[in-house]
């Protein structure tokens, strides 16, 4: 009997463990249609595999078909294993895998195993996106404090033979695929309701004057709601577009694709805030589900916003992940003085003209004077001198000092800021040259707030200036998916599908951009762009000189240089003009240098570009992207060490 027991023991053995299930995308289908090379595809990921579990200190289980079951002692080295399997597969695997992690019991028996954590990592790994990898909560909260692991939160899904949701997460290093927006919601069964669009608040305060105030409240909210990655929610501009609008609830609803509607009457504003937020759904039929009346002080305003969000969430099922519910339970006291100066710089903040940028400035730095204590005022001003920058207000040099002040105050007071982790991504991206920290900023803020359309935007810039196409263009329309009505998202959009050599469906999106907002200074420099790319130069003269520093007299004789001798003519005159101006005033180099492109003189264009590195202009991010395919310039020797320097892809 004692003989026995020792015999069962040995036997089978039971313990907790990460265990990581791959399998290789498409293999049955490969076998059918091409054995050979299906089997070399099985040896070299046998071998890829072998070598990096044993790198990590894991242990080889079995091989199953096409199938790998691994066990690591440390959750923490299991993730890592898998994300760099992902790189070398990508490398030298002509196939994609997919990973599941999870950590559990598992019992070993008879040389084989069996138990939880090998269901779990089986069933993960089956829905996982082909190349990516998704994790369990178990992983997840075992190594949510590595800062080197970037984890967005899927959802609940329901998993075979697993009798209750599953959380689910997935990595999202550089290189592994992001669900989409379909595929979230097919996982995890999402309806409909959880999109929602937050009508811009009625001001029944009595006072015009408080309505910025309004305004701002009603962005606030939005931001506040948009941290909740289970909900898609329409971002500010395009719900302000539905201000005082004859349109009934349900047409909204359908032109913006959501279901589930906001509205908020604000009734009184003093030394206290009376909001008063209503639910309606819009599917299958249009009803209020919720109403409640809330009444604050007005220095706790932004605890105010935790409470609303997080009511909402409940009444349409929005589960939060505990990360968000740990932010919607951070509370914090604010000097109303400082938060209506806030509110007022955004109103000049979305504005990229000198004069909206210097006045939203000023107001920022009045309120830190009051409060040097609240990151979002550092944060904004960061991003103020980033917008400075770009549109070349400013020279670098000065730029560069603000930014970097600023930014590091608002990392400081909060680093868990969304919008401070995106003003890094800027700095990362457009000054530092940083590509790989601008892209884990740009994934942390999205992770903070996923639905942000700008911080979607930009990161698809990054990845359009790394090559990185179309991961870019999925980044891009999802944030034209949450801000459809941007006239500036619209023109960010449209870089993008520029460099993909989509330029009919560029230009659309220039002109619905300026068909809602005629004088927009930045679109304006996009059409000019645009335009040539779409061959039309007539209408790229007449953009360019819309927004070009250029006086009337010089606008017109290039408008009949252009009638009588064309367009490299025309274009020539434009050039000696700002040549004149950059004298005496900052031009951005990359811009002149296009220019000169333009006319073929390669030369004096990369005497331009190497001023632009010179200085770090910012407009230098985007070279490869709108140099790289031209064939007088792309490679040229001294093009090519710009590229290199900078760190960007060679043509």
């Amino acid at each position: 009997m004692w003989l026995n027991f020792k015999t069962q023991t040995a036997m089978a053995q039971r313990k907790l463990a990460a265990i990581m299930f791959s399998d290789i995308v498409g293999y049955t289908a490969l076998m059918g249609s091409d054995e050979d090379k299906a089997f070399q595809v099985l040896r070299r990921n046998r071998i890829i595999q072998q070598s990096l579990i044993n790198k990590y200190h894991g242990k080889w289980l079995k091989e199953m078909g096409d199938g790998i079951l691994a066990q690591f002692g440390s959750a923490t080295d299991s993730v890592q294993c898998a994300i760099e399997i992902q790189k070398q597969a990508r490398k030298k695997l002509e196939a994609q895998i997919r990973i599941g992690i999870h950590l559990g019991d598992v019992t070993f028996e008879n040389e084989d195993v069996f138990g939880d954590g090998v269901n779990i990592a089986s069933r993960l790994q089956s829905i996982a996106d082909p190349g990516g990898i998704y994790i369990s909560e178990s992983i997840h909260n075992a190594i949510r404090n590595q800062k080197d692991i970037y984890i967005q939160y899927l959802g609940e899904v329901t998993l075979k033979n697993v009798n209750y949701p599953f959380k689910t997460y997935y990595i999202t290093e550089k290189g592994l695929p992001i669900p989409s927006k379909n595929r979230i919601n097919e996982l995890t069964g999402a309806k409909k309701s959880k999109s929602v669009v937050v009508l811009p608040f009625d001001n029944y305060t009595g006072s015009n004057d408080l309505e910025y105030f309004v305004a701002g409240m009603h962005a606030s909210l939005i931001g506040s709601i948009g941290k909740i990655s289970a909900l898609r929610v329409i971002s500010k501009t395009t719900s302000n577009a539905y201000k005082d609008t004859e349109k009934s609830i349900s047409d909204i609803a359908s032109e913006l694709e959501v279901s589930a509607v906001i509205e908020a009457s604000v009734l009184s504003l003093g030394d206290k805030v009376c909001l008063q937020v209503k639910l309606i759904d819009t599917y299958p039929e249009e009803k209020q589900i919720w109403v409640q009346d809330y009444i604050e002080e007005k220095n706790q305003i932004l605890n105010l916003y935790n409470a609303v969000t997080k009511e909402i969430s409940n009444e349409i099922n929005a589960i939060l992940t505990p990360e968000e519910e740990c932010r919607l339970a951070v509370a914090r006291t604010i000097d109303s003085e400082v938060y209506d100066l806030y509110l007022k710089s955004h109103m000049y903040w979305d504005k990229l003209d000198k004069k909206a940028l210097d006045k939203a400035k000023e107001f920022l730095t009045y309120a830190i004077e009051k409060d040097p204590d609240w990151a979002p005022l550092y944060a904004g001003l960061a991003n103020v001198w980033i917008a400075i920058g770009q549109m070349g207000h400013e020279s670098p040099e000065v730029v560069v000092e603000n930014v970097y002040e600023n930014l590091n105050k608002a990392l400081e007071k909060d680093p868990t800021h969304w919008e401070s982790h995106l003003s890094n991504a800027h700095l990362a991206f457009n000054i530092e040259w940083n590509w790989e920290k601008a892209e884990k900023e740009f994934l942390t803020a999205i992770d903070l707030n996923p639905n942000d359309a700008m911080a979607r935007l930009h990161y698809s810039h990054l990845l359009m200036v790394l090559g990185r196409i179309s991961e870019a263009l999925e980044q891009g329309k999802l944030g034209i998916n949450l801000d459809p009505l941007n006239p500036f998202i619209q023109s960010l959009y449209s870089v993008v599908l520029v460099a993909s050599g989509d330029y009919p469906t560029a230009l659309m999106y220039c002109e619905k951009s300026l068909s809602i907002d005629p004088d927009n200074f930045f679109t304006l420099t996009i059409l000019e762009l645009v335009s040539f790319a779409n061959g039309n130069y007539e209408r790229t003269i007449d953009a360019g000189l819309q927004w070009l520093p250029l006086g009337d007299e010089i606008k017109t004789t290039v408008k009949q240089i252009y009638k009588e001798e064309g367009f490299i003519i025309a274009q020539n005159e434009i050039i000696i003009a700002l040549e004149k101006y950059a004298k005496n005033n900052y031009y951005i180099p990359p811009d002149m240098a296009m220019r000169y492109v333009w006319v073929t003189n390669v030369e004096k264009a990369l005497d331009w570009l190497e001023r632009g590195y010179e200085v770090h202009d910012q407009q230098m991010t985007y070279i490869y992207t709108f140099f790289g395919a031209n064939e007088s310039i792309k490679d040229n020797p001294r093009f090519i060490a710009i590229l290199e320097k900078m760190n960007l892809p060679l043509p």
